[in-house]
């Protein structure tokens, strides 16, 4: 009798036990539901809260700095300032370039920076006709120029490698851009002729006339040739019809 009373207290025991470990459980297993929906929740809000707090910043780029500032402002961004920059392209006292770029999130209150715009450089063009090219050269990088291109061209005026012109020239006051083109005297071109026929005219008639064309006397041999005046040339070289260029020289072949 009291081994079956014992036996029936053991397993009220055991399921009286169990039924709290299952209450633990279910307990825990809503609390950890609750936790874990309250923490979802909360980030849920944050993620709300920070996309709420961020804008799409505006493209203030070729806006003056009152009307960039303006825009900014109805955006809740504040504008701070980066060292200004030359640009041939963007007028002067106009926003050249802005960081964040345009359409970027930044959060209210952040700062967009932006360069202003210098507008073009202005550098005073100075005159190198005349100069050499070493010295023209050292004033083109004094002035903050650029060397561009230098070409060779024959100049009745300048001597040889003097600057016989330049782009931009002296006269615009100001270049528009850095580069400094030049061209570079070669001296005054040499002329040229065709070679006349001289054959039986008098040398010292032709001799004369070379000398005011600019050509040179060369070797002179003398023939005896009976019937032809004394003086006359006989053979020339080059021969006749041919191209010759100032200062070539002439060979002739006279009768004496």
């Amino acid at each position: 009798m009291l081994a079956s009373f014992l036996g029936v207290r053991t397993s009220v025991s055991r399921f009286i036990m169990q039924q709290k470990l299952i209450d633990f459980a279910q307990w825990f297993f809503f609390a950890a539901v609750l936790l874990v929906a309250g923490f979802l929740s909360c980030l849920t809000a944050m993620r709300f809260a920070i996309r709420g707090n961020e804008v799409s910043v505006p493209n203030v780029a070729g806006k003056s700095l009152p009307e960039g500032t303006r825009v900014l402002n109805a955006y809740s961004l504040r504008m701070k300032l980066d060292s200004p920059r030359y640009d041939p392209h963007v007028p002067k006292d106009q926003i050249l370039a802005q960081n964040p770029v345009a359409n970027s999130k930044l959060k209210r209150n952040s700062q967009v920076r932006v360069v202003m715009s210098l507008g073009a450089k202005r550098i005073s063009v100075p005159n190198l006709e005349g100069q050499s090219l070493r010295a023209a050269q050292i004033v083109v990088l004094q002035r903050g120029l650029t060397l561009g291109v230098v070409a060779a061209i024959a100049s009745e005026v300048e001597e040889k490698d003097r600057i016989a012109a330049q782009c931009p020239p002296a006269e615009v006051g100001f270049a528009q851009s850095l580069a400094m083109n030049l061209l570079v005297s070669t001296g005054r071109k040499q002329r040229e002729y065709l070679m006349p026929d001289l054959t039986g005219q008098n040398s010292d008639e032709v001799v004369g006339e070379f000398a005011s064309l600019g050509l040179k006397l060369g070797s002179v041999n003398y023939q005896s040739v009976s019937g032809v005046a004394k003086g006359a040339v006989l053979k020339q070289s080059p021969p006749p019809g041919s191209k010759v260029t100032e200062g070539s020289s002439v060979d002739f072949e006279v009768n004496q």
